[in-house]
């Protein structure tokens, strides 16, 4: 599968400076596009927005993309993204100060929350799991580096999501709990997509 050796994204200030950064991470057969409309639903000021693009096309010329792809059955290649997002942040703490960034992933991009950003080296403002899942379930495996332990985590879910099972969110909260996080279940009547409810509380997060 082609992959690209840097991690490409749109940046978007709304207001007249970035107060706070969120960070949108789109799934599967997404691009920097899909998250967009989400500046106008969150109705946020003074916010800076990178929507980031994943590294692998899935079909070449599709414009749309992934954050891992299956080597063999049961293996996934998530290696190199993760080196990319972790060039990505790096950059991105040294030019704000980590807590007053937000971290928002959408299915693919909740699984990439889930599998990697929870566990950066320096705390955030918020991490935000929406219709997301891990590829690492395990009972026994930590959830989040130390740092993130006053992070407040939001799994959002739908009830009726139909490529998604709201159990899996439900089953990395549940982790996260047992684990001592600042998590938070949202569990809303919706199939696979973003429920109003689920922005509400990320505003209520970033305001705070």
């Amino acid at each position: 599968m082609k992959m690209s050796n840097k991690l490409k994204y749109d940046f978007e200030l709304v207001g007249d400076f970035s107060n706070k950064i969120m960070v949108a991470i789109h799934g599967w057969q997404g691009n920097r596009e899909s998250m967009k409309p989400l500046v106008n639903s969150l109705n946020e000021n003074n916010v800076g927005w990178y929507f980031l693009e994943a590294p692998y096309e899935t079909v070449n010329g599709s414009n749309k993309f992934s954050w891992s792809y299956e080597t063999s059955k049961g293996v996934w290649e998530e290696e190199k993204p993760r080196f990319l997002l972790n060039d990505f942040f790096e950059s991105l703490f040294n030019k704000h100060i980590s807590t007053d960034i937000f971290v928002m992933g959408f299915s693919q991009g909740g699984l990439v929350c889930l599998d990697y950003i929870a566990f950066l080296s320096q705390p955030l403002g918020g991490i935000f799991s929406i219709a997301g899942f891990s590829r690492n379930p395990k009972e026994q495996m930590s959830r989040f580096h130390i740092c993130q332990k006053h992070t407040p985590f939001l799994l959002a879910h739908g009830k009726d999501d139909e490529k998604v099972p709201a159990s899996a969110s439900l089953h990395i909260y549940e982790q996260l709990i047992n684990q001592g996080a600042n998590a938070e279940l949202l569990l809303y009547n919706g199939k696979h997509k973003i429920g109003i409810e689920c922005l509400r509380k990320i505003k209520k997060t970033i305001q705070n």
